[in-house]
């Protein structure tokens, strides 16, 4: 994303930072839910869950919000990132 200081570039870049936070939050309530399953089952459970009820469109969001920098993400979140399924690669 480019930007000037913490201001996005683009009225697209805006839109997709707020629904970045907004599937992050989400994200984090599931996330929340499963943290006293030991990580090896709340991992898998977590994006099962998100690729079970979210949308395409959310997953890809949430994907492009994401992939290049999960930091802010809760650590089971960030964990079960690469597990969430987008759209096929060149789509």
């Amino acid at each position: 994303m480019s930007t000037i200081g913490n201001t996005p570039s683009s009225h697209a870049e805006a839109v997709l930072a707020g629904k970045g936070a907004k599937l992050a939050h989400m994200g984090g309530q599931i996330a929340e839910f499963f943290q006293s399953y030991p990580d090896e089952q709340a991992v898998p459970a977590i994006a099962d869950h998100i690729n079970q009820f979210w949308s395409r469109r959310m997953r890809d969001d949430f994907i492009a919000a994401f992939a290049a920098n999960p930091s802010g993400l809760p650590p089971l979140l960030r964990k079960a990132l690469p597990k969430i399924k987008g759209a096929p690669a060149g789509r």
